[in-house]
């Protein structure tokens, strides 16, 4: 208790010792941004008439463990400058300024954070799945989209929080010089979404070259992302770095770069990606992407990708029925527009975060842990069957519409469970538990239960089971639709259900790889805007996924001229 008592006098002692025209969060919490503000004054206003250009200022920040980071000083309107940063730990913290005003420069603010309840920011765990630092707990991504953040209040965030929502996507297009009470309202829009719960997706430009119209050259680019950063780091957010990256000219490069610059200047590491009309798997191999994001109208996208990469998957866009929302669920992806609290029900009574796609069913898509927990969103009502381990299970069917659920007497015990929907009308989920297990497992809790390997695609063409019509230097005209069909060439039991994703990409080109079909035939138009230079060597791919969930990569190489 003395030595508490001590500590709380010497924060308090080291505040008042600083220079006129400094001041602190009096009591920081863990989790929560912290404020110092400084007031210039008239003589250094005068020789600082644009601070946000001129006045260096920024804290060198020690955690209670020693971890150090640069929390960079901002302009916050008049002759007012703040630094921000967010206790990540409960106990002393350092901070060491450093200024070109004189006053302020080497001085140094102790301050002392309480603990907090708070579960922290957001980490990527368990391969394709979440977890908050302050408790390392399971985060379930439900997601919904208010573009306009002005409208935030205490009646908005009612109803998201009645959907059940743990995200909420919002947009800031850029302007410079920077414009403080446009930030300040929205950072009280990020303090309440904070408050209830809620981590907020950050769409840092709007579509169509937003980001390079407002921001012609690199240097007014970084000094703007530092600004932005300065400010709204501290608070529980992700980035997505443009709307709709597609619309973008050399979209790979200046996401590249524009990634970097977050990824040196934000102390807190939040979660990057990029907005996407169809996928933001483009961008994968670059390295600067911990998420991708896909459009949730195409469930074969997420779940094809699920295969192919590492990365947690995050479904965007306009789907809002239950089926819908959970078709993107049973693609083992996240709902990030438009979830509902039903959907949020039933992700919350599982082992999400543990369950990975299971095949051996008829009738259905699967997740499972397996011996532990299946979950199969039945495709039509009536007969369904699931290949499980031998044990016991509680047999529950869950209605997709409404969320209630029907737990039937008796337990099922054996390896080969056959089971019939309550009712041959609706969206029906069967969900088989043992029950003690998952008890046993919350109480011994341990995240990441069983390893999760990476797949190996097969790209040996005569062990593809598929070809397509489409042959080697084929000349495409950009722009036009090309008809094409897949021809399943070994019919067995796993390539009765197939499911496709065709790309594109020239490799020479900063413009991304787009996504042209995930059907196996129709036809597919390769867009002018993947090259700016033509001809151009088209990279063309289709990915596929078998009943058994093995994946083929079949290659072409096209000609793509004007």
């Amino acid at each position: 208790m003395r030595s508490l008592v001590a500590l709380c006098l010497i924060s308090a002692g080291a505040l008042f010792a600083q220079p006129a025209g400094i001041s602190a969060c009096p009591s920081p919490t863990v989790w929560s941004p912290c404020e110092l503000a400084f007031e210039l004054s008239a003589e250094e206003a005068t020789r600082h008439p644009e601070p946000w250009r001129t006045v260096e200022l920024s804290a060198e920040v020690k955690s209670p463990r020693f971890r150090t980071f640069l929390a960079e000083g901002f302009w916050d309107g008049g002759q007012k400058l703040k630094i921000r940063f967010t206790p990540t730990e409960a106990g002393a913290w350092e901070l060491r300024l450093t200024s070109n005003i004189a006053r302020f420069d080497k001085q140094q603010i102790n301050l002392s954070a309480v603990a907090a309840t708070a579960p922290g920011f957001l980490q990527r765990a368990n391969v394709h799945h979440w977890r908050t630092i302050g408790d390392l707990q399971p985060h379930l991504w439900t997601g919904v989209d208010l573009w306009d953040w002005t409208q935030a209040g205490p009646e908005s965030t009612a109803a998201l929080q009645a959907r059940k929502a743990t995200h909420v996507r919002t947009l800031l297009a850029p302007q410079w010089p920077p414009n403080p009470a446009r930030f300040q309202q929205l950072e009280r829009a990020l303090t309440e979404w904070n408050q209830a719960g809620l981590v907020v997706d950050l769409v840092l430009a709007e579509a169509n070259n937003n980001f390079t119209d407002a921001l012609p050259d690199w240097p007014t680019r970084e000094k703007y992302l530092r600004y932005l950063l300065s400010r709204l780091a501290p608070y529980n957010v992700t980035w997505e770095l443009v709307r709709e990256w597609e619309t973008y000219r050399d979209a790979r490069s200046l996401l590249k770069d524009m990634a970097a610059i977050l990824t040196k200047y934000d102390p807190y590491a939040h979660p990057r990606t990029a907005h996407t009309k169809s996928s933001s798997s483009a961008f994968q191999r670059d390295g600067w992407m911990t998420h991708i994001l896909v459009n949730a109208a195409a469930p074969s996208i997420a779940q094809v990708e699920h295969e192919m990469y590492r990365l947690p998957i995050v479904a965007i866009g306009p789907t809002s029925s239950p089926r819908a929302l959970l078709d993107v669920v049973f693609a083992s992806a996240y709902p990030g527009s438009n979830t509902n609290a039903t959907v949020h029900g039933i992700l919350e009574s599982t082992r999400y975060w543990d369950l990975t796609p299971h095949f051996d069913v008829s009738n259905g898509r699967s997740l499972a842990l397996p011996g532990t927990e299946y979950l199969l969103l039945v495709e039509r009502p009536g007969i369904v069957e699931v290949e499980v381990e031998k044990h016991g299970y509680r047999i529950t069917w869950i209605n997709a519409d409404t969320g209630e659920r029907q737990t039937e007497k008796k337990e099922y015990k054996g390896e080969h469970f056959v089971g019939e929907t309550p009712t041959k009308t609706g969206n029906w989920i069967l969900h088989l538990e043992r029950e003690g297990r998952k008890e046993g497992m919350r109480n011994s809790y341990k995240f990441e239960s069983r390893p999760i390997l990476a797949q190996e695609p097969e790209v040996d063409p005569k062990r593809l089971p598929f070809t397509i019509d489409v042959n080697d230097n084929t000349e495409i005209k950009a722009g036009n639709p090309v008809p094409y069909s897949v021809t399943i060439t070994r019919d067995t039991r796993a390539t009765r259900f197939m499911q496709y994703l065709i790309t594109a990409e020239v490799a020479t080109e900063s413009q991304g790889q787009r996504i042209l079909a995930t059907v196996d035939k129709g036809s597919f138009t390769i867009p002018a805007a993947v090259a700016t230079k033509f001809p151009a060597v088209v990279n063309f791919r289709v990915a596929a996924l078998n009943a058994n969930g093995k994946l083929y990569y079949l290659d072409r190489v096209l000609r793509l001229v004007e």
